[in-house]
């Protein structure tokens, strides 16, 4: 089985005019997903500029809050939040949706180094970081009313703030200018005490390993410049225990194991003992690259392209589902094919795939390398 690129396209032109019945609820995400079907698009290469694009550009701008602190800039999740000026105290600004806008501005190709004060995101960046207590480091998605960062801290966090300082060129302002830096030493002791004795990080020191969580904590050291060859022992059992979440049980058990799914077999899993899902391929495989760049080499490509794209890509609307039995989904669709660029961008013998018009993909950001490259340029 070919990658379906007119397809998938399609599909995702799809979601971004009408949500599928199953997304419909995900009004809060709506710049996510937003977000997966554009950069979809442009590894697909089916992303161009049209008469549309400025009403596109002013929707995401529109999503900008008008708050009455003028010290920070924020993006709220939804347009549904946009309160009228007078009950603006409960127009929250969100630290993901403002990820999520300048990661679309970035592949619509929008300079917003004029439109938007990076000081001003960054100081709305720092105030959601945790100055005190055992997550002291990390970073919660919301000021509240007052001002107050609240809701759920953990890795994720901490990989979103560090990419949206990275997109801003705020590592390439010398130190004495930048105005509203976060504190990365912190954030770099709270990512580092998640690391297990197999290598893999966790939500809490000490449980179990999770591959998601584990690119989310050292892709954010990554982007704030940690230096992972001082730390060679735990990151090589990081390598050996990301390289054993490829399902291929058959190969290890011949009896009958209750964990096993022959279906699974080539994709990856986000813990030991779990089924396949699309989205470890990336996790994992982003991971072992940013790492080692041979790292990758270790997995096996050809089942690892054979499971997204025989068995979870969907052959009749296009995207890919979470698994096999799965219907597609805008996020598991993108990160396959992210998954499939990064594949391509490091095997040589994967010709029968279909994956020669297929662009390459920013590890570190989650974005096509195209969009990587204008970003590169914004600051100069």
């Amino acid at each position: 089985m070919t990658l379906l690129i007119d397809k998938h396209a399609k599909y995702f032109q799809l979601c971004l005019h009408t949500l599928p019945l199953k997304a419909q609820s995900e009004d809060a995400n709506k710049l996510a997903l937003i977000y997966f079907s554009l950069h979809g698009i442009s590894l697909l290469g089916k992303l161009e500029k049209n008469h549309e694009t400025p009403a596109h550009i002013k929707f995401i701008y529109d999503h900008m809050i008008p708050l009455k602190d003028n010290t920070i800039q924020a993006f709220r999740p939804s347009l549904t939040f946009a309160l009228a000026p007078e009950h603006n105290d409960y127009d929250l600004p969100n630290l993901l949706a403002t990820f999520f806008a300048l990661a679309i501005l970035l592949v619509l190709e929008e300079d917003f180094s004029k439109k938007i004060d990076r000081h001003k995101i960054m100081a709305f960046v720092a105030r959601c970081q945790i100055k005190l207590g055992p997550s002291k480091g990390s970073f919660q998605p919301v000021l509240g009313p007052g001002g107050e960062p609240f809701g759920e801290s953990d890795l994720r966090l901490c990989y979103i703030a560090a990419s949206i300082r990275k997109i801003l060129g705020y590592d390439n302002i010398p130190a004495p200018d930048r105005q509203c830096d976060i504190d990365t030493e912190s954030m770099r002791a709270f990512i580092l005490d998640k690391v297990n004795f197999n290598g893999g990080l966790a939500s809490y020191s000490h449980t179990e390993s999770h591959s998601g969580l584990t690119f989310c904590g050292l892709a954010a050291l990554k982007l704030i410049g940690h230096d992972f060859s001082d730390d060679d022992p735990w990151t090589s059992l990081t390598v050996d225990w990301l390289v054993h979440r490829q399902v291929d049980y058959q190969a290890l058990y011949k009896e009958e194991y209750e964990y096993y799914d022959e279906e699974d077999t080539g994709g990856f899993n986000g813990r030991e003992n779990k089924f396949g899902d699309t989205c470890y391929s990336w996790w994992v495989m982003a991971l072992l690259k940013l790492l080692n760049d041979r790292a990758i080499s270790f997995i096996d490509e050809q089942k690892a392209c054979a499971y997204l794209l025989e068995k979870t890509q969907h052959k009749l609307m296009g995207g890919f589902g979470k698994d096999a039995q799965a219907f597609p989904d805008p996020f598991h669709s993108f990160l396959a094919l992210a998954s499939l660029a990064l594949l391509k961008q490091n095997f040589k013998d994967l010709k029968r795939y279909g994956l020669d018009d297929l662009g390459a993909i920013d590890p570190e950001l989650v974005i096509s390398e195209k969009s990587r490259q204008f970003m590169e340029k914004l600051w100069i």
